[in-house]
């Protein structure tokens, strides 16, 4: 590290004759050496973190603040009753998150968010709080620039994962910053070197240091300054996702980056869910929020194994089919207990590990039902849909369902409904039964094939109410479920 920046100084001294000359003003003599060092050295510190509140409600402050002290005690909060305030705050800190309180009774409107972008500092990611029976005005408030959105009140389950991820946001929105802001010279230079003509070579000549050290296109592959792209791993209607590994460490993870800012809730919802479902042994692991042009991009546990489908197209042994579904189920059932559907199950987001563990990927289709929602949009693969996800609704009933088509699959070999066409297989779902599973193989134990049409009825309550009972009534009929003995090879 000395030996690169004296060689970058005695490039820098090169440079000076090349430089236009100035009368200087009359002062101390400085070294060129020291002056130069100055660009060198590493920002200065940064201000106390805080959450910036801007509502004159006390008990919105009393309830942030309890959940700051609990889970980021580190992290200050600041209340304003207006936007009066805001600026003299942000002089004092450095704001991770603003959350402004948007009722009626304050006047706050979207030209509220265009003034809190204005300001002179950035008030990090802005989340806006609104009654419920102010609902209708969300999309104003996103389309005005807000980041996310809650509709209150504020509770001590969904609520807080949500405020952390945006909290990881806007640090790493401030580091980012603070990685690409030009250091101030620790001397006042006055006239003696025409600045901007030397921060520019300056600039040029670390620019060339570094693509000699890593290569041009190593530096076009990293982004927020640590995470190097390997390869892309998927490409979809709201991103794309990339294996990627940190640099200087070697730890691989998945990114997932929005398409564009306007995505950025519904990534912010994600790694919510991912956090709320942390303390299972099977989740996928949150590592950070990054931002990325101001896109919100989501760092994950990256699950090295293969896909669920992939094995059971090369064949699989009964005892590992068994104890994947085993497994699922119970990471299902805990999801389930804290209120979160997954909607997307398939084979195809099922990893299984080299140790023969199943992990669940992919929570972009999941959703919180502690949340209001009043949307429609039909989510979910098409053979592993339920009934009512096909009408646009979806309940934790659909999850089993999917489960029942697993169950079916992995007992038969093949789906309970399936045709290429993509109309008739929906009103097959809707209307038909499905053929007992002993109809095809009539090794499969009687009471499996029960589990599994009970699993498949058309009526969500005709189910079993969450992964949780299903797990048990596996577990009560078939006792050695797990060893190899229910589902045929």
């Amino acid at each position: 590290m000395e030996a690169g920046k004296r060689e970058l100084l005695a490039r820098l001294h090169q440079l000076l004759p090349l430089l236009p000359r100035v009368q200087p003003n009359p002062m101390p003599r400085v070294q060129a050496d020291q002056v130069l060092s100055g660009f060198l050295r590493p920002p200065f510190p940064m201000l106390p973190e805080t959450v910036l509140l801007i509502s004159p409600i006390a008990q919105h402050a009393e309830f942030l603040r309890e959940i700051l002290t609990k889970l980021a005690p580190q992290v200050n909060l600041t209340q304003v009753s207006s936007l009066g305030g805001v600026e003299a705050a942000a002089r004092q800190s450095s704001i991770l998150l603003t959350v402004l309180y948007a009722g009626g009774e304050t006047g706050m409107s979207p030209r509220s968010i265009s003034k809190l972008k204005s300001l002179p500092k950035h008030p990090g990611p802005i989340l806006v709080l609104l009654p419920p029976e102010e609902a209708a005005k969300v999309r104003t408030f996103l389309r005005g620039g807000a980041d996310e959105f809650w509709l209150l009140p504020m509770d001590s389950i969904a609520f807080p994962p949500r405020l952390l991820v945006l909290m990881e946001w806007g640090r790493a929105a401030l580091e980012e910053e603070s990685f690409h802001e030009e250091t101030p010279p620790r001397f006042s230079l006055g006239r003696l070197f025409p600045l901007r003509k030397l921060r520019c070579a300056v600039g040029r000549l670390v620019a060339r240091q570094r693509l000699e050290g890593s290569g041009a296109g190593e530096l076009k592959s990293v982004f927020a300054g640590k995470w190097q792209k390997i390869h892309r791993l998927g490409f979809g209607s709201f991103g794309e996702v990339w294996l990627v590994r940190r640099r200087g460490k070697g730890l691989q993870a998945v990114a997932k980056i929005p398409h564009t800012p306007k995505l950025n809730p519904q990534f912010f919802r994600e790694a919510a869910i991912l956090k709320r479902l942390s303390a299972h042994p099977s989740a996928v692991k949150l590592l950070e929020v990054l931002d990325e042009d101001q896109k919100a991009v989501i760092i994950e546990e990256y699950v090295d194994g293969c896909t669920l489908q992939q094995l059971l197209d090369e064949g699989m042994e009964s005892t590992a089919k068994e104890r994947a579904f085993l497994e699922l189920l119970d990471f299902l059932a805990f999801a389930h207990g804290h209120k979160i559907i997954h909607r997307d199950l398939k084979p195809e987001n099922i990893i299984i590990t080299s140790a023969g563990n199943a992990r669940l990927l992919d929570f972009g289709a999941a959703k919180d039902l502690t949340r209001k929602s009043t949307s429609s949009t039909i989510i979910g693969s098409r053979p592993y849909m339920a009934p009512e996800q096909i009408s646009g609704k979806s309940e934790i009933g659909s999850d089993v369902w999917a489960m029942g088509v697993l169950l079916y699959t992995l007992a038969t070999g093949l789906l309970p409904f399936f045709d290429d066409n993509e109309k008739n297989l929906m009103d097959m779902i809707l209307e038909c039964d499905p053929e007992p599973p002993r109809g095809i193989d009539p090794s499969i134990p009687e009471e499996l094939e029960a589990i599994i049409l009970k699993c498949l009825r058309k009526k969500p309550e005709d189910r079993y109410r969450n992964a949780g009972e299903l797990r048990d009534a596996i577990q009560l009929a078939l006792p050695g479920f797990g060893d190899g003995s229910s589902l045929p090879s």
